[in-house]
């Protein structure tokens, strides 16, 4: 199996059919229908449905390697571009995933801030946590941002163990609610779990049934709950209705909307351990390591 057969199958996916991928790649029809049999011989599978219809249909096995295929040359353009980076002067690549956290974006403002004169190719993902977790596995990112709640620690821990991957805290924190400044609970001092339920609860969907891989810290069975896939989104809803979310309570000055605040809520013994991940025994690269330094820092200062 060859990088080049895994980009040929990809290109056949795009297009709809070999011809069309042969005249896109610059190859022959039975080239490149020659190499995709040898793969199918390497690997002891039909990729498609071969039958009278013209039309490219994959087989359940073929839709996998698919899948795979796409992974693999994506990693083999970041090798490529990493490699051929360092033939620039001064040129800065830094590809981080993280949760949905102000304190990082700041912290990204900062690292370019820091290198106005540098040549750098950067990239900040926000995903979700078991994206993150695989952007760091599969090494497409040099770090992510995640969070260990009290009660998920002990299982992602684990789940990260199984893929070679280690957790540095950068802080641990009591959970706060966000809501806007004029909610009816924003003059306490402290609220509680019951208070807030009769309020609608706003959360990031994460496609996993997993509960240990949510972005909140605890499950809420609210009787009114919003899912939402971004940042700015979840703080426009909180900003304009008496929905909250609930999370580490920073609030950073210029990232995070002006009519947000964050109150403690007292009867939770949950916390988040906030840190970064990545994968052992690999070193950070000096501009992956910077970038953590300034996390740290923001979050210090909170």
């Amino acid at each position: 199996m060859t990088i080049q057969q895994l980009k040929y199958l990809v290109e056949i996916s795009r297009c709809g059919s070999m011809n069309k991928a042969a005249k896109n790649l610059f190859v022959s029809q039975p080239s490149i229908s020659k190499a995709i049999r040898e793969l199918e011989d390497d690997l002891g599978i039909d990729v498609f449905h071969r039958d009278n219809t013209k039309k490219l249909k994959f087989t359940l096995e073929g839709t996998e390697l698919l899948h795979h295929a796409k992974s693999l040359i994506e990693q083999s353009d970041n090798i490529e571009q990493l490699f051929a980076s360092k033939n620039k002067q001064e040129y800065l690549r830094l590809i981080v995933s993280s949760q949905h956290y102000a304190f990082v974006v700041k912290s990204f403002i900062e690292f370019m801030n820091n290198h106005n004169f540098n040549d750098y190719e950067l990239l900040l993902r926000e995903r979700k946590t078991y994206q993150i977790i695989e952007d760091v596995y599969t090494q497409q990112s040099s770090a992510g941002i995640i969070f260990l709640s009290t009660s998920t620690e002990k299982f992602v821990r684990k789940y990260l163990l199984s893929k070679n991957i280690e957790f540095n805290s950068l802080a641990i924190v009591n959970l706060h609610a966000f809501i806007r400044k004029n909610h009816p609970l924003a003059r306490q001092k402290t609220v509680t779990l019951d208070e807030l339920s009769k309020y609608p609860f706003i959360s990031y969907e994460q496609e996993n049934n997993s509960l240990n891989f949510s972005e909140e810290a605890i499950v809420i069975n609210a009787k009114q709950s919003v899912n939402v896939l971004d940042r700015a989104t979840m703080n426009n809803i909180i900003c304009n209705t008496d929905s909250y979310t609930i999370g580490t309570g920073f609030l950073i000055e210029g990232i995070i909307e002006q009519n947000l605040i964050s109150i403690p809520i007292h009867d939770i013994n949950e916390k988040m351990n906030v840190g970064w991940i990545k994968i052992k025994n690999f070193s950070l690269a000096a501009e992956t390591k910077e970038f953590i330094d300034l996390c740290y820092k923001n979050i210090q200062n909170q």
